[in-house]
């Protein structure tokens, strides 16, 4: 069935997304939570500045 054939395909691009973030993550490619928000809070503030309304 085509709905199977999709979510069997769905699920294996999951754990293949899954698998490559739990690599990153053992291999210390990761950044603290803080740095992250802090550079994403400072990005979407600056875009609310040159927003008009």
């Amino acid at each position: 069935m085509a709905i199977d054939a999709d979510l069997n395909r769905r699920l294996a691009a999951l754990d293949a997304a899954l698998a490559r973030g739990v690599s990153d993550a053992d291999a210390g490619r990761v950044k603290p939570a803080e740095e992250v928000l802090d550079r994403l809070e400072a990005k979407y503030k600056a875009l609310t500045v040159k927003s008009p309304r």
